[in-house]
């Protein structure tokens, strides 16, 4: 199975829902490193919160498998499924959400990870669907601030307690 068809197979499905603003291609698809280990990492963008039966009809639709369902954390909502033997990993945010997220790292230089990630996910993601939407976002994250690079070092040069031990790991030959 062509995991690219098959998303852009999934995203037609969700753009059914007028609640859905855009649908992102991330992960190892996207740029294109996939392989028999893969899996299909689509972020939804909604203007209104999502219903569990609005998460649940694409799912239906490509008459696929819930692994799991979670409810709203931490700014989404997520799911995972298998449909045509592929496993599919959704992560559900609002439109504004994702706006404010790109803001806190690309304005206020947050350097929490789990950002980062969604950052890097919108930068090198592949558009499915909202055109419009996508090209703003990607515009946004285009350039990595250099306040941001000082933030990123600033919280994470010091590589926690491990590798501060690192002499120590070597002489006892600890290399887990």
């Amino acid at each position: 199975m062509n995991l690219n068809i098959l998303a852009y197979k999934a995203a037609k499905v969700y753009q059914l829902n007028p609640k859905v603003d855009a649908v992102l291609l991330g992960g190892s698809v996207s740029r294109n490193w996939h392989d028999s280990y893969s899996d299909i990492e689509l972020f939804i963008f909604w203007n209104k919160s999502p219903t569990d039966e609005d998460r649940k009809m694409p799912i239906n639709k490509l008459e696929g498998n819930i692994i799991d369902f979670y409810p709203y954390e931490e700014e989404e909502w997520s799911e995972t499924y298998i449909a045509e033997g592929i496993k599919l990993e959704i992560s559900n945010f609002l439109t504004n959400s994702m706006k404010n997220i790109i803001d806190d790292v690309v304005t206020s230089f947050n350097p929490d990870v789990y950002k980062q990630c969604l950052v890097a996910a919108v930068h090198d993601g592949v558009t499915l669907s909202g055109g419009a939407l996508i090209k703003q976002l990607k515009e946004r994250v285009k350039k990595y601030p250099d306040e941001l690079s000082i933030a990123m070092i600033k919280e994470y040069m010091f590589l926690g307690n491990s590798w501060t031990n690192r002499a120590a790991l070597l002489h006892r030959k600890d290399i887990r």
